[in-house]
Parts: structure tokens; sequence; C-alpha cells
């Protein structure tokens, strides 16, 4: 996979909590994510306690029909999710482009969205926090693809 051709945007749906999209905006520059985004109306206000959201781009869609075609034509839309059928991240094989939409704590993802793509699940007997989950998400990527 070449590092030229690669990026990656990661995603919360209906994010419930502030601190849990700053820590996703702190975690998607570390790990050199190219784009960060929320969906749904519960968004909360986009900040990081270290302001990472001016240097990382941010986008907001109102619902997930509009954040589905804003997605790049030649991205893969992956969802991280408790789900049947999940692929385990562990066997993975990260597309070369890729946007992760995760899931809120509270709901999950309506099966609608993960119908038809990429659904992963994270190893462990209990779920992570979601801004946790997005930072085992980057990290596998990281050490599979090599991008940051």
């Amino acid at each position: 996979m070449s590092e030229e051709h690669s990026y990656v945007g990661i995603g919360i749906y209906n994010v419930k909590r502030t601190h849990n999209f700053g820590a996703l905006i702190r975690t998607a520059r570390v790990f050199g994510a190219n784009f960060v985004f929320s969906v749904g109306h519960r968004n909360p206000a986009e900040a990081s306690s270290i302001r990472a959201e001016r240097s990382v781009p941010l986008f907001h869609f109102d619902t997930l029909e509009g954040f589905v075609v804003s997605i790049p034509v030649n991205a893969r839309l992956v969802c991280v999710e408790l789900a049947p059928g999940a692929l385990d991240i562990r066997t993975y094989a990260h597309p070369e482009q890729a946007v992760y939409l995760l899931g809120p704590e509270d709901s999950g993802l309506p099966a609608s969205i993960m119908r038809n793509r990429d659904t992963v699940i994270l190893p462990g007997a209990y779920p992570l926090n979601v801004a946790m989950a997005a930072t085992v998400v980057l990290y596998d990527r990281l050490l599979k693809v090599g991008v940051r």
C-alpha cells in the first residue's frame, strides 16, 4: 500500500459527550488522520483540550444520508460497531482510503448504515469508550498500513 495514496477520516455518529469528541480530535491528530467528523443532532461543542481542531479539518453532517453522499467516491466506509457478523479488527485489512464511522456508546449505529459495508469489531469482553475505540482503530491501521 502506498503511503502517498492513503488517507483516513474518522468520526462518530450521534456523539453524546463533548470530551469524547475532543479526545477523538486529539487522537486523530496524533495518528495522522486527514479529517474528523460528527454526524447527527447530538453534536456537542467540537474542541479538544489541546486545540487539535485547529490543525485537523472538522466536518459536521446533520444526517447519515448527508454524510454518506459526502464520502469521497474513492474511499471505503468502514463501520466500527458491536454487531453480529462484524469482522475482527485483528485480522482486518484496512482499505487504502478509508472513512471510519463509530457508533455512540448508548445506542450504536443503525443497521441500515452497516448493510453492505465492512463492519469491524474490537476485541475484548466489554465495549470500549467510543474515543478509546477510535484510538484502537487508528493504531491498528498505523501498524498494518504504516501511514501516519
